[in-house]
C-alpha cells in the first residue's frame, strides 16, 4: 500500500515510517522542515522512504504530493499545548488549513482512508477515566483546533466516503525528542535535566498526572488503523495508567542513583490539566492495540538515548531545566 504521512520526521512520524518500512508499505514522507528529523531515523529507513519538503498549508504541494496515495497518516500540527499558547493565530490556523487542504486534495485523488492526530486534550472538564462517547468542550485552543477537525474529518467521510480514523494520543514521550528541545515532553526534560545536574522545575505541586505512552507504540496504534479496515471514528491512544511528575522524578532518582532537588513554582498557564487518563477498552477491542513499552523500560530507553546525546556535539544543546517548558 502507498502511504503519505505528514509530520514524518517527527517524533511520531520518525517511528511511523520505520514500522510503514518494515511491514513492506511504500511510504512518502511529508515535512515542512525535514532536518534535523532526518538524522534520528536509520539510514536504512531514510533510504527507503520518498522525502517531500511540504507545509501542508501550502494546498498546491500537498496536492502533487499526495497523488498516487492509498492512505494517509497525517500527524503535522504542533505537537505541544504551549505552542498554541505563544503563537495562537497561526498555530491555530496552521492546524485546521494544513488539515482542510488534505482533506480536499485526498478527496480530488480519491484516497480511501486518513488516520489523523487528534489530542486527548478534548476531554478536558470531564470525569476520568476519558472515554470516547464523552461530550466535549475544549479548553484551550489546541484542543479545539482538533475538535474542529474531528468535524471536518465526519463531514468528509459523510459526503465522499473516505474513511477517517481519528486517534487521541496522551501523553507522549520518546528517546528521540531532542528536535522538540523545550517542547519535549516532562520525561525527556526531567531526564536531561538530571543528567546535566540541573534541578527540575514542577510547577505547582508536582502532583499532576498524565497518561505516559511512548512514542513507538502510539506509531504502531497508527500503523494498525491505517492497515485496518475500520469505518469513520475516533479512538483512545494510551495505556490506561495514571503517573504524577512527582513519581516521574522517584523513578529517574531510582535510575540514576540520585537524590534530587525539586523546585516547585506557580504554574504559569491559565489553563492546565491536573490530571489525564484514558480508558483504553475501545481501541483494544476494535484496533487490537494496547501498549507495549512500560514506564519503566520507556524511561530507561530516554536515559540511554540522553547520553548519547550528551556525548556528543551536536546535541550538546538540550534544554536545562530553566529552559524548559513543562506541559
Amino acid at each position: 500500500m502507498r502511504i503519505l504521512v505528514t509530520g514524518a520526521a517527527g517524533l511520531i512520524g520518525r517511528s511511523v515510517v520505520q514500522l510503514l518500512v518494515e511491514r513492506g508499505h511504500w511510504v512518502v514522507g511529508v515535512d515542512r522542515c525535514l532536518m534535523p528529523g532526518l538524522q534520528l531515523i536509520p539510514n536504512s529507513v531514510e533510504r527507503e522512504v520518498q522525502w517531500i519538503e511540504v507545509d501542508t498549508r501550502d494546498d498546491t504541494a500537498l496536492y502533487s504530493a499526495l497523488k498516487g496515495a492509498d492512505s494517509v497518516i497525517h500527524l503535522a500540527a504542533g505537537a505541544s499545548f504551549l505552542m498554541y499558547e505563544e503563537d495562537p493565530v497561526r498555530r491555530t490556523a496552521a492546524a485546521m488549513q494544513g488539515f482542510h487542504n488534505l482533506l480536499e486534495a485526498s478527496k480530488d485523488h480519491g484516497v480511501e482512508r486518513i488516520v489523523y492526530a487528534s489530542t486527548s486534550a478534548v476531554y478536558e472538564g470531564n470525569a476520568l477515566p476519558y472515554h470516547e462517547r464523552m461530550s466535549l468542550k475544549p479548553p484551550d485552543l489546541k484542543a479545539f483546533a482538533k475538535k474542529v477537525n474531528e468535524e471536518m474529518a465526519e463531514l468528509y467521510s459523510d459526503r465522499y466516503s473516505i474513511r477517517m480514523i481519528g486517534l487521541r494520543p496522551y501523553s507522549v514521550y520518546g528517546d528521540t525528542e531532542m528536535s522538540k528541545g523545550k517542547y519535549a515532553n516532562i520525561v525527556s526534560l526531567f531526564s536531561w535535566a538530571l543528567l546535566g545536574g540541573q534541578t527540575p522545575i514542577l510547577w505547582g505541586d508536582g502532583n499532576q498526572t498524565r497518561d505516559f505512552i511512548f512514542a513507538a507504540d502510539v506509531a504502531r496504534a497508527f500503523v494498525l488503523a491505517a492497515e485496518s479496515s475500520l469505518e469513520t471514528q475516533v479512538l483512545n491512544v494510551g495505556t490506561g495508567i495514571e503517573t504524577s511528575f512527582n513519581q516521574i522524578i522517584t523513578l529517574l532518582e531510582e535510575k540514576l542513583n540520585i537524590r534530587a532537588e525539586r523546585r516547585y513554582v506557580p504554574i504559569p498557564v491559565a489553563i492546565y490539566a491536573k490530571r489525564l487518563l484514558a480508558d483504553v477498552s475501545l481501541c483494544k477491542e476494535r484496533l487490537g492495540f494496547t501498549a507495549e513499552v512500560t514506564l519503566d523500560a520507556g524511561v530507561e530507553r530516554v536515559l540511554e538515548s540522553a547520553r548519547r546525546a550528551l556525548r556528543s556535539e551536536e546535541w550538546a544543546g538540550l534544554p536545562t531545566a530553566q529552559q524548559a517548558f513543562y506541559s
